[in-house]
C-alpha cells in the first residue's frame, strides 16, 4: 500500500481541516467587519440622539425662559446666590459667628444697621453683665444657635438684568443642651443684579411655627 492510501484519511482530514479553516477564518473575518460596521453605526445612532436631546433641552429651556421672561441658567445661579446669602446670615452657633454675619451683611451686601432685614434678624446681639460690668454674651450663655434647613425662591418680577425674588426661609434654633429648640419660616425678598451680585435684601420676622421641649 502506497503512501497515498495508507495516509488517505490523513490527508483528506487534513485537507478537510485547512479548507473548514479556511472557510471559518473568511466567515469570521466577514462577521467580524459586519459587527465593527454594526458599532460604528450604533455609535452614530447614539451620537445623533445626544445632539437631539441636547437640542431639546436648550429648545425647552428658551420657551421656559420666553414664558417666564426669565433664563434658566440665571435662575440655577441665583439659587445659589441666595442659599449663600442666607447662609452667611442666618446660619451661626456662636456669638462670634452672630457677628460675622451682622459685619458680612453690612460690608458685603451693604446693608445699613437699621434695615428691615438687619432688625429682623440680626439685631445688636443682646448682653448681660454683671456687677463688677463684665459683659457676658447672651447667645454663648444659653448655648443658642440658627440654622437654614430649606429654603424655597419665587420670581416675583424682571426689570432689565434685576430679578427680584420671594423667599421663604425655614430656620431651625436649638439650644447646646437640647433642651428647646425652635422652627420657623421666615419670608425674605431679595434682588439680584446682572454681574452676580445682590442689590436689595429685605427681611421680615419670622413667625414660630412648631416649639418643642426634650432632646433634639
Amino acid at each position: 500500500m502506497g503512501f497515498v492510501s495508507r495516509n488517505a484519511f490523513p490527508l483528506s482530514a487534513a485537507a478537510l481541516l485547512l479548507v473548514s479553516g479556511g472557510s471559518f477564518a473568511a466567515t469570521r473575518s466577514a462577521q467580524e467587519a459586519a459587527l465593527t460596521d454594526q458599532g460604528q453605526q450604533i455609535a452614530e445612532l447614539q451620537e445623533r440622539t445626544a445632539e437631539i436631546e441636547e437640542a431639546q433641552d436648550e429648545r425647552e429651556n428658551e420657551v421656559a425662559g420666553l414664558v417666564r421672561g426669565t433664563n434658566t441658567a440665571r435662575l440655577v445661579a441665583d439659587e445659589e446666590l441666595v442659599g449663600d446669602v442666607l447662609d452667611t446670615a442666618l446660619t451661626w452657633e456662636t456669638h462670634t459667628e452672630y457677628e460675622d454675619a451682622r459685619s458680612a451683611m453690612m460690608t458685603v451686601y451693604g446693608l445699613d444697621e437699621d434695615s428691615a432685614f438687619m432688625t429682623a434678624f440680626l439685631p445688636e446681639a443682646p448682653m448681660n453683665v454683671d456687677r463688677e460690668g463684665n459683659e457676658y454674651a447672651l447667645i454663648d450663655l444659653l448655648g443658642l444657635d440658627s440654622q437654614v434647613s430649606d429654603f424655597r425662591s419665587e420670581v416675583l418680577s424682571v426689570q432689565g438684568t434685576e430679578y427680584s425674588y420671594l423667599v421663604l426661609v425655614e430656620l431651625r434654633t436649638t439650644s447646646d443642651d437640647g433642651q428647646a429648640s425652635a422652627y420657623s419660616t421666615a419670608t425674605v425678598l431679595l434682588t439680584t443684579d446682572g454681574d452676580g451680585g445682590v442689590s436689595d435684601v429685605e427681611g421680615y420676622a419670622s413667625t414660630s411655627r412648631v416649639r418643642t421641649s426634650g432632646p433634639y
